[in-house]
């Protein structure tokens, strides 16, 4: 094996173990929220554009509607072209602070069905959440209070995937929980990187602001883009509270695994916050040097040593992350899984980086772009 490729291996994934070491302390360091400033009385405006989502429409509107939110609240459903009975379950609820909006023919995709939800909202303070999830009934309430508190223009909170009878549930929750763990410890360190759209609140003023900016040429990131945005001008948070964790749908599949992955990842190429920029590149250079070592120390001896040290500096440094992130999430459990992890974790990394080059899946039936 050349010199320069075990320097290179070394120093690439040295910089990547130290990154998610400094994740690990951030992470732990930054208190949990316990107890709850009830204090806000904000009129806000709850919206969840949703598309084909009659099967998870009930629960998630019985969560909005048992909020323990003292102040007043809507709730602002816009549909993107459904083609299901997503009436059927809407209309079973007879409550004002329900208002669905249909999406005009002339405009289609989530991030046109949000942009026109943000017009039609009445509150202050908008919070967004997703069609198939689950909901604590305190989340509003101290989602508001800490933004309130911190003085800040966007706050950000955590979200798991739930259970699934799927062999690779336990799998898709643990990297799930790595990815919501690391963009946790993005803010912890004031370089907020990465947010999921199932869990963020943000006042109507900086999201209108926001969206003069927005890159709209990518199907996803909505949600990135605003807090790349925002967090260049303003001060943006993320609250560390188990009750303001917000449960989604987990991949049923691999496949439907690998295609929710791709559209995520392609819209890394728009990215114009550096530090986002540096964690997907040292992200995708030290899966590909893990990846290569790893294929080469099946015929030599020299690659399998170093192969061996870098497995072990990537295992043991995501073993440190993992452990304070699945106990905050009350999952430790699923840590028997870090080493399926460790190596399952280059590999999608790199496939899904080119395959987000050259194949668009479908999403809710339509091409993302």
């Amino acid at each position: 094996m050349s010199l320069t490729l075990t320097i290179v291996s070394l120093v690439i994934v040295g910089i990547y173990s130290i990154l998610i070491i400094v994740f690990a302390i951030a992470f732990m360091m930054r208190k949990t929220v316990k107890n709850v400033r009830d204090n806000s009385r904000k009129f806000v405006s709850i919206i969840v554009a949703f598309r084909n989502e009659e099967s998870n429409l009930n629960i998630l509107i019985k969560g909005l509607l048992n909020q323990t939110y003292k102040g007043n609240f809507e709730i602002v459903l816009v549909n993107d072209h459904s083609d299901d009975n997503y009436l059927e379950e809407i209309t079973k609820f007879s409550d004002n602070r329900i208002h669905l909006f249909n999406l005009p023919d002339t405009l289609k995709g989530k991030k046109n069905a949000i942009r026109y939800a943000v017009s039609k909202a009445k509150g202050e303070v908008l919070a967004f959440t997703d069609a198939d999830c689950e909901i604590n009934e305190n989340w509003l309430s101290i989602m508001v209070a800490e933004m309130e508190f911190g003085h800040y223009k966007m706050i950000c909170g955590p979200v798991e995937f739930l259970k699934t009878k799927s062999i690779f549930s336990s799998l898709f929750q643990l990297e799930f929980l790595s990815l919501t763990g690391s963009g946790a410890a993005g803010f912890f360190i004031n370089s907020a990187f990465m947010c999921n759209g199932a869990n963020y609140v943000v006042y109507k003023d900086a999201m209108e602001e926001a969206l003069e900016h927005v890159n709209d040429k990518y199907s996803s990131g909505d949600d990135v883009f605003l807090l790349h945005y925002l967090s260049k001008k303003h001060k943006v948070g993320f609250v560390k509270s188990y009750d303001t964790i917000v449960s989604t749908r987990a991949p049923q599949s691999v496949t439907e695994f690998f295609n929710q992955r791709i559209r995520w990842a392609s819209k890394t190429s728009g990215y114009r916050n550096p530090f986002a920029v540096f964690i997907a590149l040292i992200s995708f250079l030290s899966s590909l040097i893990f990846l290569i070592n790893g294929i080469g120390s099946v015929f030599n001896a020299d690659i399998f040593r170093i192969f061996m040290i870098i497995f072990l500096m990537k295992f043991i440094a995501e073993l440190l992350f993992m452990i304070p992130v699945c106990s905050f999430y009350k999952k430790q459990h699923l840590l028997i899984g870090i080493l399926v992890l460790t190596i399952f974790h280059p590999i999608y990394v790199v496939v899904t980086a080119f395959l987000s080059q050259i194949y668009k899946p479908k999403w809710k039936g339509r091409k993302i772009l």
